[in-house]
């Protein structure tokens, strides 16, 4: 059997077009999340991304990660992208952070959103974002090229996004489409989702496992733990 890791981005901050560049706090979880991978797995085969900005400085933190130049130079792969949020919901971008008032926002946030992604997919329409259709074939036709790279005794890794990586789990599961946001509202920054490749295609073993970073400091907080 092959291995496919899935990793959310690490926490990122905002731009003109909705999330930009990694934190400061969102570069400490990739590494993290890198360090953490390379002590578990040894190796990786291959290792790719969409091409925004938080995905390609997450995968590349990932592999820096791995010792001596073992880790392949990522490939870029925009079906690993996330859906235009700017072009699903005219609310502005949350704060991020973990305060009270970014949290309330956060939710805010979050239930427009999911109300937005159900009406896209039901709608069948092209918007600014493209059709709900074009993204989930996307996903499809980037989950069949990591696959190539998971055979037997492989390891690969994909950087992508939260809806993305939740996109694959119900594509997986056959979740319906006016479900499968439900699995992208709790999904930790810098989080793993393990897929085995084998004989009888990609099964999901594990979604949104953050263990690595539920890590307390010395005042009990948990500051790699993100979902924004």
């Amino acid at each position: 059997m092959g291995v496919i890791y899935l990793v959310r981005h690490g926490q990122a901050g905002h731009d003109e077009n909705g999330y930009g560049s990694l934190t400061d706090l969102g570069r400490e979880q990739a590494r993290n999340v890198g360090r953490h991978l390379a002590r578990r797995v040894g190796r990786l085969d291959f290792a790719a991304s969409g091409n925004l900005a938080r995905q390609l400085e997450t995968v590349q933190e990932i592999v820096a990660q791995f010792k001596d130049g073992t880790a392949p130079e990522p490939v870029v792969n925009a079906g690993w992208n996330e859906y235009d949020l700017t072009h699903l919901t005219s609310r502005d971008m949350p704060p991020v952070g973990t305060s009270a008032e970014a949290a309330d926002a956060q939710r805010d946030f979050q239930r427009d959103l999911d109300k937005a992604l159900l009406a896209w997919a039901a709608d069948g329409h092209s918007t600014g974002a493209g059709s709900y259709a074009e993204y989930r074939e996307s996903i499809r036709e980037a989950l069949k090229e990591i696959a190539t790279f998971a055979g037997p005794g492989q390891v690969a890794l994909a950087a992508s996004s939260a809806g993305t990586i939740a996109a694959v789990v119900a594509e997986l599961w056959g979740v319906d489409s006016q479900t499968w946001p439900v699995i992208a509202r709790t999904m930790v920054n810098a989080s793993i989702t393990k897929l085995i490749v084998g004989s009888t295609g990609i099964n999901v073993m594990s979604v949104n496992d953050h263990a690595h970073a539920d890590t307390p400091d010395d005042q009990g907080k948990r500051p790699l733990v993100t979902m924004r």
